[in-house]
């Protein structure tokens, strides 16, 4: 089979080899999957840099943390999975690859309705936005939420899962055109931070209140402008910076505000059980009520350029690719 693997870590896509690999063989309560579609992620950029989770030792890798496809075999053991049956799967790696082995207990079954592309966008960028604004963010109806990078995977699933549980919707972005594309998803309040300073402009639209909670994923300057725009007892989550440094430990906030990071690696690590929290998701999708933005998909044989273009910041949505 074809797939891409890391042989050494490396700053740019350069290290990425697209290269004939054996096809792997399922184990016990294992299942191989005939992979149709893959999901980017800024962590598996970080990953091809050798900054994230695992070490030089444990190379050649396979990237690839989610994907869906169709079962082609099914390992001992497996009882709630079928020869044939379109699923999604969470396992961190293994997803740049025409087949990939998951546990079951990281797949769950894909409904009609909903495409690969789709389901295999959907594990992270939707269980962080859910599970950290609903655990860190103890977010309510009715609350302010402020989305930093609203126009990412990550920021889209976080706009309209905070318009789901009856928030109001603040989120920021860097041009006109995504502005108009984020209100069209739910957003109350955009902010072109290319023309404008948002914490100006929160205060403002929160009549000089502040927002109760806040979801951050940029780091440097954006995470302490965030800080400044928490209410009295708001609560702000970052997810890592992608494009600045975040304090670790978080800082100690007045008045009753919190700082946090959430990781939703080492919350299914503690809570495993939560995974199952995306038939919820899919079926929202199958419904309609969530919309899953694909800004651009690119072939297999194509991953360094898509890779490259996850890094421009130029996306709108989830980066995929086919196989």
């Amino acid at each position: 089979m074809k797939a891409i693997r890391i042989h050494q870590f490396g700053p740019t896509e350069e290290a990425l080899q697209y290269e004939e690999v054996p096809t792997p063989e399922p184990g016990p309560g294992e299942l191989l999957i005939k992979v149709e579609a893959a999901s980017l992620n800024r962590a598996d950029i970080g990953l091809r840099k050798g900054t994230y989770r695992i070490s030089a030792d444990a190379l050649p890798i396979i990237p690839g943390r989610e994907f869906a496809g169709v079962i082609t075999k099914v390992g001992t053991g497996v009882t709630e999975f079928n020869l044939g049956q379109r699923v999604v799967a969470y396992p961190s790696l293994g997803g740049y690859a025409e087949y990939a082995v998951a546990k079951a207990s990281e797949v769950r079954p894909v409904p009609d309705g909903v495409s690969s592309a789709q389901a295999a966008a959907l594990p992270t960028v939707f269980l962080t936005a859910w599970f950290g604004l609903l655990e860190d963010g103890r977010l309510k109806a009715g609350e302010w939420l402020l989305v930093q990078a609203g126009s990412s995977g990550v920021g889209n699933a976080a706009i309209q899962i905070g318009k789901h549980l009856g928030a109001k919707v603040i989120t920021t972005t860097g041009s006109e055109e995504k502005c108009r594309r984020l209100r069209q998803l739910g957003a109350d309040v955009t902010i072109d931070v290319s023309q404008n300073d948002f914490v100006p402009e929160v205060m403002r639209d929160t009549g000089n209140r502040g927002v109760d909670v806040v979801l951050e994923m940029i780091g440097g300057e954006v995470y302490d402008k965030s800080l400044k725009a928490l209410a009295p007892g708001g609560r702000l989550f970052s997810i890592g910076g992608a494009f600045g440094a975040i304090p670790d430990p978080p800082p100690t906030l007045s008045e009753g505000r919190k700082a946090s990071r959430f990781s939703i690696t080492n919350h299914l690590k503690a809570k495993p059980q939560d995974f199952r929290q995306l038939d919820v998701i899919l079926k929202l999708v199958q419904e309609r009520k969530f919309q899953v933005v694909i800004g651009k998909t690119f072939p297999l044989a194509e991953t360094r350029a898509a890779q490259r273009y996850l890094e421009g910041r130029e996306h709108f949505g989830k980066v995929m690719l086919t196989m």
